[in-house]
Parts: structure tokens; C-alpha cells; sequence
């Protein structure tokens, strides 16, 4: 897995320059910082404050449309979510599924900083695809709408190399699936890729004693605290609080953090093993419901294998 992070690191980060280029208008790569910075004073990559309900009730609508019958079979009830947007310190984004009884509907939480006048849609876009749709909603609807499942797994199972896995999966499906218009959301699903690819090879790094390979960021060979953070400044663009509260969380809680990244990578080799539609597959993989990595990876080549036989 260490080896497969700095693999990844170097794809997204290429990837990232190549889009970079297209958004200051260069042939070839660009400064990742420069195109965030030309961003930053591009009105029609942010959108107010005060209309940030409508352009994410407008977005998820939009997405719906475009997945329904097409990769996914969406259950009657998917649009029964809220949108929510308070203020608090800092933004923060997140999804709470609805009560099994239905006397509390799904909520998709869009926290904004206290202050902010308008919101950078070009970035923040993979987070509804995250914690939305095709994301933690679609797949928590779709869990509830599945009477052949446990109680347990319809409404309680939260294993995070499984949700966490599917809502990174669904950040990078995002683009295959056409739910990026533009350069610059392309980029901010790859900075979204890329924060969650540091977080293997820093915390693996950081807990094994494993070596820092070649890098942009500095010519150390031992892990600290310090590299790591600086890690997620460079390559994610995260900024200075959050890296300090990421790498505390990995120091905390030793590989929780690599559920995004480890379960997204089974998700997508599950599929390729497959060789069936997005649709067949997102049918047949959500219809098994929620469980650990290994049961997962085995019933899914099993179906594979079975197919092919």
C-alpha cells in the first residue's frame, strides 16, 4: 500500500499540472498554486454566501438527472435529503443518514467559515459528490431501500473502509461520469485525490519508520510531523490549521484515515475485474450492502469469477 500511495501521488500530481495548464491557458503542465490563485478572483468559479443552498439543491438535482438509469438505479426516495448551511468557526462538510423510521430525513451539512461571503465552488464541488451523490447519500439510500439486508446493515453499519472507500470512489467516478463541467472543478476532485493519497503514504510513514521517497517538498528521508503537514500544504493545497489537525489525527488514530483511500482503490479494481457497465456493477456491488473490505473484495470477484465461468 505504501508503494501504491507514492505511485498515486505522482499520477494526480501530473494529472493536476496537465489541468493547471489548460486553466492559465499554457500547452502542457502548470503551477498547481497559480491556478488556484486565478481561481480565487474568478467570479464564476465561486458563488455567494447567501446562494449557497440553491447552486448545491440545483447541483445535486443536475447530478441526479445525469446518473439516474445511467450508472445507478436510484431508489424513489433519493431527492428526500435537505440541505443545510449554517456557520460555524471553520467549513466543514458532512451527511447524517435519515431515521430508520423516517421521522428525520437525510441532511447533507455544509458548514461555512464565519465570514465568508462567498464559497469556492470550483474546490468545494467533490464534496458534494462525496457526501451526496454518487456518495454517502446514494449509497445509504440505496442500503435503506434494500429490504433483503439486515436491519443492521440497512440502518446502522458504518465501516469506513467500505463507505469511506465508496464516497472517495464516487469523487474520482464523478468525472468519468460527466458531473465536472469544467477544468477547474476537474481540478478540485484531483487536490480532494490528492490530500487523500498523502494520508497513506504519511501515515504509514509516519507509524512504520518507512522512508520518505523523491518528492517536491524536501530532501528528508525520515518522517515528521512537520513533512507531513507540509505534504498536504503542497500537494492537496490544504491549508496550514487543517494539515496540523490531519497529521494530529493520523498520530491519534493510526490508520483510520487510509479507509478513503484503501476502500476507493478496491471499489475501482472490483469494477475493472468485472468488465460490466457502471450501472450492472453499482447494481450488483450496492445490492451486497455494507461489510468489512475482505467479505467485500470476495464477493465481488466471486460474482466476477462466476460471471466468467
Amino acid at each position: 500500500m505504501y508503494d501504491y500511495g507514492w505511485s498515486e501521488l505522482e499520477r494526480l500530481w501530473r494529472a493536476a499540472r496537465t489541468v493547471a495548464g489548460e486553466i492559465v491557458g499554457v500547452s502542457g503542465q502548470a503551477d498547481v498554486v497559480e491556478a488556484a490563485r486565478m481561481l480565487a478572483t474568478d467570479t464564476g468559479s465561486r458563488v455567494d454566501a447567501d446562494d449557497v443552498v440553491g447552486w448545491l439543491r440545483d447541483r445535486l438535482d443536475w447530478t441526479l438527472e445525469r446518473v439516474d438509469g445511467t450508472a445507478f438505479l436510484l431508489p424513489a426516495d433519493i431527492r428526500e435529503v435537505d440541505i443545510v448551511v449554517p456557520r460555524a468557526a471553520k467549513g466543514v462538510v458532512y451527511y447524517t443518514p435519515g431515521a430508520p423510521d423516517g421521522s428525520v430525513r437525510s441532511k447533507i451539512v455544509w458548514t461555512l467559515p464565519a465570514g465568508a461571503t462567498s464559497v469556492p465552488t470550483w474546490q468545494e464541488l467533490t464534496s458534494l459528490h462525496h457526501e451526496g451523490v454518487p456518495g454517502h447519500h446514494l449509497e445509504h439510500a440505496v442500503n435503506r431501500a434494500n429490504t433483503s439486508l439486515h436491519p443492521w446493515q440497512r440502518y446502522l453499519c458504518e465501516i469506513h473502509g467500505y463507505a469511506e472507500g465508496w464516497a472517495h470512489y464516487s469523487e474520482a467516478l464523478s468525472d468519468e461520469l460527466g458531473l465536472l463541467r469544467t477544468p477547474a472543478e476537474r481540478l478540485g476532485m484531483l487536490l480532494g485525490q490528492l490530500w487523500r493519497t498523502v494520508r497513506i503514504v504519511a501515515d504509514i510513514g509516519l507509524h512504520t519508520g518507512r522512508p520518505v521517497r523523491r518528492n517536491e517538498v524536501t530532501d528528508r528521508t525520515e518522517w515528521t510531523p512537520e513533512i507531513a503537514r507540509d505534504f498536504l500544504v503542497h500537494y492537496g493545497l490544504v491549508d496550514p490549521a487543517t494539515a496540523r489537525f490531519e497529521v494530529d489525527r493520523y498520530l491519534g488514530w493510526p490508520g483510520q484515515a487510509l479507509a478513503f483511500k484503501v476502500g476507493a482503490k478496491l471499489w475501482d479494481e472490483a469494477r475493472t475485474a468485472s468488465g460490466a457497465s457502471a450501472l450492472d456493477f453499482h447494481t450488483r456491488a450496492l445490492a451486497l450492502g455494507p461489510m468489512g473490505l475482505a467479505p467485500l473484495r470476495d464477493s465481488l470477484l466471486h460474482d466476477s469469477m462466476k460471471e466468467d465461468a
